[in-house]
């Protein structure tokens, strides 16, 4: 069985400089990633959850307000593990192109990327187990919600192993899975995205892959994005009951 030793190897990059534009009328000055839920940042539970999967080396994407989180990233740079990094984009490239942008500080041949505005407490250990037995490019976290109109769905093959598409938002909601934000990505698959201008993961990279090279890990557990004023304000009582 893996332990969480396994994952001391693998750099972990937090996506964090998307521009936050529908969260702007509740919190306009600082990087959404870094808005106060409850009582600390939103980033502290992927900090943590990170911390106690044992990853070593953090690097924080950032680009939009990218000032406003280094105070919380000061402080957790004077703890003992993990090491944390900075990877600034000096224009806005999207979540694929951001990844790119901080390649050049990533040392592991599989990195674990994981979006700075959304959590779901994921066994990320398994998910690695995963990555690496189907030998995938790509391999996916995904979750069930009761409602996948506002993120679109995922699609799998018939032994439920791969992602075989991803389907739109759509008005017509109902229950399905979607992607929870969690990827891993093998080191090759960063260095094939184009570099120096906007990329999204989700609408350009990962469709190219669906050809069978994006295992996928479905797990039933609590999810959460903070992408709206609505899920933002529900964020301190979610985790009250979550982490």
């Amino acid at each position: 069985m893996m332990n969480s030793l396994e994952l001391s190897g693998i750099d972990a990059v937090v996506l964090a400089g998307g521009l936050g534009t529908r969260l702007r009328s509740v919190v306009a000055d600082r990087q959404k990633a870094f808005a106060t839920v409850g009582s600390e940042p939103f980033a502290a539970r992927i900090f943590r959850q990170l911390r106690r999967a044992g990853v070593r080396r953090i690097v924080f994407a950032l680009g939009h307000l990218a000032d406003s989180a280094a105070p919380v990233l000061d402080q957790w740079r004077c703890e003992r593990d993990p090491q944390i990094l900075s990877s600034v984009e000096p224009t806005p490239l999207g979540t694929g192109g951001a990844l790119r942008h901080a390649l050049p500080l990533l040392e592991s041949t599989s990195v674990l990327v994981m979006n700075g505005d959304s959590f779901v407490d994921a066994d990320l250990a398994a998910l690695l187990a995963t990555h690496r037995a189907a030998r995938a490019a790509i391999t996916l976290s995904a979750v069930q919600v009761t409602d996948v109109s506002r993120y679109g769905a995922l699609e799998f093959d018939r032994d439920g192993r791969y992602v075989s598409a991803f389907r739109e938002k759509q008005d017509t909601g109902g229950c399905g899975w979607i992607n929870a934000g969690i990827y891993l990505l093998e080191h090759e698959v960063i260095a094939a995205i184009p570099a120096g201008r906007p990329v999204s993961l989700e609408r350009e990279v990962f469709p190219a892959y669906t050809d069978g090279r994006i295992a996928v890990r479905c797990e039933s557990r609590p999810f959460i994005d903070i992408g709206t004023p609505e899920t933002y304000a529900a964020g301190a009582k979610f985790f009250a009951h979550v982490a």
